[in-house]
């Protein structure tokens, strides 16, 4: 598969995923820093990300990964108000498998509500219109919510790799699930 850009703005029924803008630097870090303890449970850059510039340094980043094919992150928005909620990204892309990853975390106040799994089935369509044929889902053994999601959007669980990443200084399982072409 040839390395082709995602559109910078995907429209779902009640979200809109957005290309993320160095204007929303201060925005992403408040919401970061006001959820730090739950979202910090289970995502590692959370301890790092300390300030704005370190929101704006993570969005420079991932503008330069999105223009090497090497990351799409989205900042993941409310339609009747343009709200910011959180984010969904496609990492871990394999070009020539035709294959990516989705990772996503939201604001404690929005969760519960079908928002991200609607960001979810609305960046997998994308993913398989474009030409992916594999779409996988990593997430903490012990993160339930995460893969709630994996599960409600139909993905298949395929492995628990034991002991296999540090969290928070201990170790803990990854649970793999993923979703093919045919599948959706």
């Amino acid at each position: 598969m040839t390395p082709v850009s995602l559109p910078e703005e995907i429209k779902g029924p009640r979200i809109t995923l957005r290309k993320h803008a160095l204007s929303q630097a201060a925005t992403m870090f408040q919401y970061v820093d006001q959820d730090r303890v739950r979202l910090g449970q289970f995502l590692p850059w959370v301890k790092f990300t300390k300030g704005v510039d370190d929101e704006r340094d993570y969005i420079e980043m991932t503008h330069r990964q999105w223009e090497d094919f090497r990351m799409f992150d989205y900042g993941i928005f409310h339609n009747d108000d343009d709200l910011y909620m959180g984010n969904i990204g496609v990492h871990t892309i394999s070009w020539e498998n035709f294959r990516c990853e989705l990772g996503y975390w939201i604001l404690g106040g929005f969760e519960g509500q079908g928002y991200v799994s609607e960001a979810v089935r609305t960046l997998e369509n994308v993913l398989f219109a474009t030409g992916f044929y594999r779409i996988e889902i990593h997430c903490s053994g012990l993160n339930k919510k995460s893969s709630s999601v994996a599960e409600r959007c139909g993905y298949k669980f395929e492995a628990r790799l034991r002991e296999h990443a540090l969290e928070n200084g201990l170790r803990r399982d990854t649970l793999i699930y993923a979703k093919l072409l045919h599948e959706r």
